[in-house]
């Protein structure tokens, strides 16, 4: 399991990462899917895109099977932090993240 910040995802997913209207649906409807080609599946990103990218997966751990993202990882977003809850391949080798937003911590402390 990762757990990404919105840049890093970016860093990750190269040239065409989710845009600030993605995120702000995806918080309104706590749900979301993020899509990814199958040359980003691969690691085949161009650009400085690519360069970072490589270096955050070094650092974050690595891509698995799944592709950037795996099922339970995490993509914090502000004060929000969605969860990955399935993995879909595309006809293409590309893959499709279904996500869905982590209730936030509640503060069970009672003052008294």
């Amino acid at each position: 399991m990762k757990r990404l910040t919105r840049s890093e995802l970016t860093a990750v997913l190269g040239p065409h990462p989710p845009s600030d209207a993605f995120w702000n649906r995806a918080i309104d409807a706590e749900r979301a899917v993020i899509g990814v080609s199958a040359e980003v599946v691969a690691g085949e990103a161009d650009g400085e895109n690519a360069e970072q990218a490589r270096r955050n997966r070094r650092r974050r751990g690595g891509r698995g099977p799944d592709g950037p993202l795996s099922t339970g990882d995490i993509v914090d977003v502000g004060a929000h932090a969605f969860v990955v809850v399935g993995v879909e391949e595309t006809r293409s080798g590309g893959r499709r993240y279904p996500i869905e937003l982590v209730e936030p911590r509640r503060d069970d402390r009672r003052s008294g």
